[in-house]
């Protein structure tokens, strides 16, 4: 054991001798008052600042993001739908059109991930993922509600496959805005 010298005191608490500087302002800090924060330890005034301005959506960028995302729900659930009429009207037997379906929704979360990144202007909200997975299942409903007005048949949306398919475009689109 070393016999180190404590010459300072907490500032909280002018009775214990402490060396131990806040990492953000350099206050003495003693063991009761640290807060240990991923870059150190911090007094619990800084360690309350909160986070960067890039981790945060304000009230208008969440309204923003979810307004559009809606509409480009609505828009990409068109989309979606007319893709798979064509691939239901195409003679291509109900598996092969069935898993070419389930491809392009799977396929359809890289867009509407980076669509999602782009309109929270690329912050690292936590909400972003989650707004991402509701767009790409509001997606798939219009893409089912459409579907059924041109006359697809419902089993194209509901099997094992198509499911599959949600799924993992659920995954990327959440992963392409991962924060």
């Amino acid at each position: 054991m070393t016999n180190d010298i404590f010459d300072s005191t907490c500032l909280r608490h002018p009775d214990i001798f402490s060396n131990l500087g806040c990492g953000r302002c350099g206050d003495f800090i003693c063991p009761q008052c640290m807060v240990q924060s991923p870059v150190g330890a911090r007094c619990p005034d800084c360690a309350n600042i909160g986070q960067a301005p890039i981790f945060q959506l304000t009230h208008v960028e969440v309204v923003r993001s979810i307004t559009l995302s809606l509409a480009s729900a609505v828009v990409f659930g068109i989309a979606y739908a007319v893709i798979v009429w064509v691939l239901w009207v195409l003679p291509l037997g109900f598996m092969i059109g069935n898993v070419a379906a389930a491809f392009v929704i799977a396929l359809a979360g890289a867009p509407v991930g980076d669509f999602v990144r782009r309109v929270g202007k690329n912050k690292l909200d936590a909400r972003l993922r989650i707004l991402a997975a509701v767009t790409m299942l509001l997606i798939w409903i219009v893409g089912f509600a459409v579907g059924e007005m041109l006359g697809v048949w419902n089993g194209v949306f509901l099997n094992i496959i198509a499911y599959i398919g949600l799924g993992v475009g659920i995954y990327v689109a959440m992963n392409r805005v991962r924060p």
